[in-house]
């Protein structure tokens, strides 16, 4: 699927006159490379996608880190209102799911319709809890072991300390973002589809129920085989559950 780059902060795919636009921001030390294939199982008819690229990496390597995901969710609500203009569905995957509970609000302060929030993966926002002095304080041996306790990881990561160089400032930039991160307090007044792997260390059952506090609308619980990275072993299942949701197929209760 063809990709533009409209501004360093956004990548997008699908339709210019779109109908719908996901708006999908990546995990903790994640880019925009990370969601680069979720367009093609996402859009149909008339719809876009506009995938976030956080700074510090990709074509942003030359940015400094971003420090604050309020400020890194006003970036992209403005970027967002700018080069779409249809009603939005948010997806992110861990960090990136705490960080759409904020674009959300900014996205419903400016009047663009949000049709569903889907956080993949993550915990809600007063649950996303890091201790900054800890995360300050990690050694690249213990870089290493959060790396590989989520079990998809390369191997190389641990073989080659330039690779670690690379990937271990960015990684720490993201823990410091959530655990330094105070929520607004207002919930998200679109639906909020909550979904993750049966076997998270990070984020259980209990994380996803919790998302009913931060919406006002309806929250659908899902949970699917796998791990933090649940949906790498099966992306059509949870896009599947998105296009459910969107189309109305989805209890208005919590369901797991």
């Amino acid at each position: 699927m063809k990709r533009t780059e409209p501004t360093p902060t956004l990548w997008r795919y699908g339709s210019f006159e779109e109908t719908r636009v996901y708006v999908l921001a990546p995990f903790a030390g994640g880019s925009a490379y990370a969601m680069g294939n979720w367009p093609r199982l996402l859009l149909r008819e008339d719809e876009a996608a506009l995938v976030l690229q956080y700074p510090g990496r990709g074509p942003r390597a030359a940015e400094p880190q971003a420090t604050s995901i309020t400020a890194l969710a006003d970036e992209a609500a403005d970027a967002v209102l700018e080069h779409s203009t249809g009603p939005v569905v948010l997806v992110g995957h861990s960090l990136g799911g705490v960080l759409g509970h904020t674009l959300a609000l900014r996205l419903a302060d400016a009047g663009r319709p949000v049709e569903l929030l889907v956080a993949s993966a993550a915990r809600p926002p007063s649950a996303a809890r890091l201790d900054a002095d800890q995360v300050l304080a990690m050694t690249d041996e213990e870089w290493i072991k959060e790396i590989t306790r989520y079990g998809d990881y390369d191997p190389q990561l641990i073989e080659d300390p330039d690779l670690l160089d690379l990937i271990v400032p960015v990684l720490r930039a993201d823990y410091l973002m959530l655990a330094r991160h105070v929520p607004e307090n207002r919930p998200v007044r679109c639906p909020v589809l909550a979904v993750g792997g049966v076997d998270d260390i990070w984020v259980t059952g209990n994380h996803l129920d919790a998302w009913g506090e931060w919406t006002t609308a309806a929250l659908t619980t899902r949970t699917l085989p796998g791990g933090h990275f649940y949906y790498r072993d099966d992306l059509p299942t949870l896009t599947g559950l998105i296009h459910g949701a969107l189309d109305g197929n989805h209890a208005r209760e919590v369901s797991r």
